[in-house]
């Protein structure tokens, strides 16, 4: 499971928004909380939930799916999603 964290206090519409801006418009992101988003590609799809800590945000991501789908999508959607965290939204440190 990749994950990420940044260094500063971030909503869920705030990743939303970055992680749109980042991936473009082939991706679809909707946040489903004020602590999980969902983004999805074609028929891949990640579930990325954010847990606060102070004024530190961990994002978690997971590949979405049945099983063999889930394995799949942990190793393309759930990645290319957690690099994009780490590049739209700051300075991030390995969690």
């Amino acid at each position: 499971m990749p994950s990420a964290t940044i260094p500063r206090a971030i909503t869920s519409q705030q990743a939303a928004d970055a992680l749109r801006q980042q991936l473009g418009s082939r991706y679809k992101v909707t946040p489903r909380s004020p602590d999980k988003l969902t983004v999805s590609h074609g028929l891949a799809d990640a579930s990325v939930h954010l847990a606060h800590n102070g004024n530190a945000t961990a994002f978690h991501v997971h590949g979405g799916g049945l099983i063999l789908g889930r394995i799949v999508n942990e190793f393309g959607i759930a990645r290319t999603v957690n690099a994009a965290i780490k590049e739209s939204l700051g300075t991030a440190h390995p969690s």
